[in-house]
């Protein structure tokens, strides 16, 4: 036997066997050509010119083996490497489709073997007499997508050969029989030679410096990964297509996007509402193929490139696609350079790990293949997925104005029952269709919902019609109660100073007083320029009893952001108390002390002067996003809301609530009002607990909490500190409720949520990721 000649990986080839060595025996790396053929085919003559076709190429027959742990190759000879095509029959089965489904499913997760072994088969499989299935699988070792495209045109060519020829050959099927295809196609060790050389290249170099720049800065959003809900094998991943019209691509064009690019821009746009980013990096494979010998090669040639997309707040869609067509063109110009070479050139800590991508974008384009005389058929090639990929994207297109045919293969533990694949491709669609129909306006703005899903968002939203007190104001409920049981405690400070209904009732009554006396009257705004605190809540009741709408103001702010609140809101007043900052306030705009106003004065009730359709307070954004703007809410507002979370998860005269989120933020509003139109209490958590979840558990001790929220940042902290010290879970032991809001809710944290909390253990509260809980089990609500 002659020596082998073997000859070392191309760089593209070493970072699949790298990911490969990392999870051997996996089906991850299969390429698979699937062609189902409608009509009348000669099997024999397509068997022939399937077989001669692979034989062309000597990528089919590479090798592998490993010496030291360093892998190689060699191309075995053409009898050492038989390449047969199996056919099976399956239209005798009860149900054929079935059957072939199952065969499918069975080729595409049985991983190929790497050392010493064909990386390849082939099957021409019968579902009925009319229908046949050209099926060819190989390690993404020696193939690309381009490379199965390339053998399917070639095998066509060659069986129209054979069947236009006076005879079809007879005997098996060998592909010996050479004909006007048999010349061998351009060696793949040709490539690798030349990728080689290239290793010692100025223009590695080159390519090198222009990546380092282009990905200087770079945060890459990345979806999060439940590994413990991700399923083994096969089942890990999905696959589902759809079709963007041929219509959107034609008027994309004269808009002057490529398909490519104008369907990438959606992708980024989409992602990046989906992630809350700026910009969005997508791997997109390149061919990789700079000449006419190198597009004739089979093997492995395909380089997946990181592709940034800044997404802008007013940049169109067509903005995008004109970015991405730079920026593709850009990468295309430095595709040589392998991405584990790019990677291995960045700083590790600058991407969390050197990832960069879990959403690929791959794009192939052919032209129309030529139409059979007696059949039709439809060409589907699945691309290469790594395991650690949220989501994989195959946009095949022809040389035309076409529909464009999108098969996504996605990662279940990501696109699950809370945010199907479905949802996904329909969000996809209605954006592309949307950015051809309303060109001018920006992505971030466009529709993404379908219009059954906005049917049925319409429909939650409205909800039932439930009566409530929509003639009442926040304070004249607190009143209510204060009449009701004036003795009762209302509110404990973190000192443990306490006041009661009464006590807190007339304090606000003379901060109220003081305010309609400066002038204020139903509609003006009064900044609260306090933190969390004793003098707080008369503040802000004595402000809704003036007939003002309040504007919580946080001392905690940059003195231009407190100044431009002033301004922007048109404060009347400014209420403050010891430790509030100076702040620059506009001319006329009295400051006044807070807790000096509630110590003087008549605190008899005054005539209401507010309605229910009078402002409650004004919030406002963080301006994150732009400029901050203030969100005005009327008092019937807050009343209906907190009527909702009354009926969904009541809280009665035993319970109390923890006040422990800034009255900048929304959720405050509930924290600071409920228990006072329900005549609960309220303790305050010192200032600052908010960020140590062992004072939050001490007062919740200590003030035996019944109620309160948090956001899913802070609630994996406090359950890492009861999981890690079981012992002091009994300090918890009076929570009923958690909500939790404010951001996305892990299920990791659900999860662990239900290991500490469990039922059998105390009262078992209950925790959800919308805007409420109930007790018992870990349960997921909404409101509007």
């Amino acid at each position: 036997m002659a020596a082998r000649r073997t000859f070392p990986l191309t760089s593209y080839q070493r970072d699949i066997w790298a990911a490969e060595s990392r999870s051997p025996n996996d089906p991850q790396f299969n390429v698979v050509l699937d062609e189902r053929v409608d009509g009348k085919v000669d099997t024999r003559a397509l068997s022939e010119a399937l077989v001669r076709t692979l034989r062309r190429h000597d990528a089919f027959r590479l090798r592998f083996g490993e010496r030291d742990g360093v892998p190689y190759q060699w191309v075995a000879e053409e009898d050492e490497a038989a390449l047969v095509v199996e056919f099976a029959d399956l239209s005798g089965e009860a149900d054929p489709a079935a059957a072939w489904q199952r065969w499918q499913e069975r080729s595409f997760a049985r991983p190929f073997p790497l050392l010493d072994s064909p990386l390849v088969t082939a099957a021409l499989i019968r579902e009925t007499p009319d229908v046949l299935h050209v099926h060819v699988n190989a390690h993404h070792l020696i193939v690309d997508a381009w490379t199965l495209n390339h053998v399917s045109r070639g095998m066509w060519e060659e069986y129209a050969r054979l069947t236009t020829a006076p005879t079809v050959p007879s005997g098996p099927v060998t592909g010996s029989h050479a004909g006007p295809a048999g010349e061998p196609a351009p060696s793949y060790r040709a490539f690798a030679d030349a990728e080689t050389a290239y290793h010692a290249s100025a223009q590695r170099e080159e390519d090198r410096a222009f990546h380092r720049a282009a990905l200087t800065g770079v945060a890459p959003v990345l979806f999060q990964r439940s590994p413990g809900r991700a399923l083994s094998g096969a089942g890990r991943r999905g696959h589902f297509s759809f079709t963007v019209p041929g219509e959107v691509v034609r008027r994309a064009r004269q808009a002057g996007s490529s398909p490519f690019a104008y369907v990438t821009a959606a992708f980024a746009a989409y992602l990046a509402r989906v992630h809350r980013s700026d910009e969005v990096v997508l791997g997109v494979p390149f061919l990789n193929r700079r000449d006419e010998t190198e597009l004739a090669t089979a093997g492995q040639f395909a380089n997946n490139l990181p592709l940034r997309v800044p997404v802008s707040e007013d940049a169109t869609l067509h903005d995008l696609a004109a970015a991405v067509r730079e920026r593709a063109r850009a990468l295309r110009e430095h595709e040589r350079l392998a991405l584990g070479d790019i990677l291995r050139d960045l700083p590790a800590g600058d991407t969390g790990g050197r990832r960069l991508f879990d959403v690929t974008v791959s794009y192939l384009r052919y032209p129309r293949p030529e139409a059979l005389p007696d059949a039709e058929r439809d060409t589907v090639i699945t691309a290469p997925v790594h395991a650690q990929d949220a989501l994989s994207v195959m946009i095949r297109a022809f040389d035309d104005d076409a529909d464009l045919r999108v098969d996504l293969d996605y990662a279940r533990d990501v696109f699950d029952e809370d945010f199907p694949i479905e949802a996904f491709a329909g969000h996809l669609t209605t954006l592309l269709r949307a950015g051809v129909e309303d060109p001018g306006r920006p992505a971030a703005a466009q529709p993404v919902l379908t219009a059954r899903e906005r049917e049925e968002l319409a429909r939650v939203q409205h909800g039932p019609a439930v009566p409530y007190r929509d003639d009442a104001t926040l304070h004249g409920l607190f009143e209510e109660q204060a009449a009701r049981m004036p003795d009762r405690t209302a509110v404990t400070a973190a000192d443990g100073t306490a006041l009661s209904y009464a006590e807190l009732d007339a304090r606000a009554n003379r901060i109220a007083r003081a305010l309609r006396a400066e002038g204020v009257v139903p509609g003006d705004r009064v900044a609260v320029l306090l933190g969390r605190g004793p003098h707080t809540l008369p503040a802000l009741l004595g402000v809704l009893k003036s007939g003002a709408a309040y504007v919580p103001v946080d001392p905690g702010y940059p003195a231009e952001r407190i100044a431009f609140l002033l301004q922007d809101s048109r404060a009347r007043a400014v209420l403050t108390a010891p430790g509030s900052p100076d702040a620059e306030v506009p001319a006329g705009v009295p400051v006044l002390r807070a807790d000096q106003l509630a110590a003087v004065g008549s605190a008899e009730p005054l005539p209401p002067a507010a309605s229910s359709r009078d402002l409650a307070y004004v919030i406002y954004t963080s301006g994150s996003t732009g400029r901050p703007k203030g969100v005005m809410v009327e008092h019937h507002s807050v009343v209906n809301r907190l009527a909702w979370m009354q009926e969904r998860y009541p809280v009665a005269h035993g319970d109390v609530l923890l006040q422990k989120t800034p009255i900048s933020f929304d959720v405050s509003v509930w924290e600071l009002f409920w228990w006072a139109v329900e005549g609960a209490r309220l303790a305050l958590l010192p200032p600052g607990g908010e960020r140590d979840p062992r004072t939050i558990l001490r007062t919740v001790a200590e003030r035996q909490v019944t109620t309160l929220h948090f956001v899913p940042s802070m609630l994996g902290p406090f359950l890492d500190l009861l999981e890690a010290d079981p012992a002091l879970r009994a300090e918890a032991g009076t929570l009923r409720t958690v909500f939790c809001s404010g951001e996305a809710l892990p299920p990791a944290r659900v999860e662990q949520f239900a290991r500490v909390f469990g039922r059998g253990w105390g009262s078992s509260p209950g925790t959800a990721g919308g805007d409420g809980a109930g007790a018992g089990r870990p349960t997921v609500s909404r409101c509007w």
